[in-house]
């Protein structure tokens, strides 16, 4: 049986991005449809009966934001990542967490290789074919071991999951505001945990964050726990523990 072809369409008031992105799509054997602005997509997004939409935020007329939350109003089961590069005044970052939150299952900042473009995809297609609306989390921790096991332990439990080894590669990365839920270590150079978790609940207080920390022989380890506790984190675990416990906490601070 032969596969179909996914069909996604591509909204952006820029003919030179929508082009880049329709040849970037071809050489993977996807379907593209071209819309210049959102006005002439949701006109004809019954006729053209996309798998997957894949938006500009700032257009002229109906922009991202708004489309995006008629899109997921009318067509719920229908994949949205949102793309944006921001403006001289409004920041990327800002935008594409809006984006987020008016219902689109990814983000991606402008400019962007077109590898980038695909694993993207890829997650939000297999996310809708599997029937599911997958939880997307983000494991950090300095050591490249204990991210390998939590990432494999979340995958296994159905999460869509990223890793970075250092706060400052998780902040400063588009994913961040796609998340559901943070595993942060507390102990690690540069920002660290604490500082971290402080940022992440200012700019994206619907992110759930658990804590980790297996300093327990320095007099401070107890007192960080406590300490991300009190600045945000929703739930905190002392290294080495259990994965059943983690699983335990990670349903209950996400109220499944």
């Amino acid at each position: 049986m032969v596969k179909r072809r996914a069909n996604i369409l591509v909204i952006d008031d820029s003919s030179t991005v929508c082009k880049f992105i329709s040849s970037a799509l071809s050489k993977r054997d996807y379907q593209a449809t071209e819309a210049y602005d959102m006005e002439t997509a949701l006109t004809s997004i019954e006729l053209i009966r996309p798998d997957l939409v894949l938006t500009d935020i700032m257009m002229p007329g109906i922009g991202g934001l708004a489309g995006i939350s008629m899109l997921r109003a009318k067509w719920p089961d229908l994949g949205v990542i949102a793309m944006s590069a921001g403006t001289d005044s409004i920041n990327s970052m800002d935008t594409l967490a809006a984006a987020r939150q008016m219902g689109a299952d990814a983000v991606i900042k402008k400019p962007f290789k077109a590898e980038e473009l695909y694993d993207i995809i890829d997650t939000v297609l297999d996310s809708y074919g599997e029937n599911s609306k997958r939880k997307r989390a983000l494991v950090i921790d300095d050591s490249k071991t204990i991210c390998k096991m939590l990432s494999r332990e979340l995958h296994d439990c159905g999460f869509i999951c990223t890793t970075a080894t250092s706060m400052e590669e998780a902040l400063e990365s588009e994913k961040i505001v796609a998340l559901d839920l943070v595993i942060t270590d507390i102990f690690m150079p540069g920002i660290g945990g604490i500082g971290g978790i402080r940022i992440i609940r200012e700019n994206w207080p619907n992110i759930k964050i658990v804590a980790i920390s297996g300093g327990w022989e320095a007099s401070d380890g107890e007192d960080a726990l406590s300490a991300a506790a009190q600045i945000g984190a929703d739930a905190v675990l002392k290294k080495p523990f259990d994965m059943a416990i983690l699983g335990t906490t990670i349903d209950k601070i996400l109220g499944q």
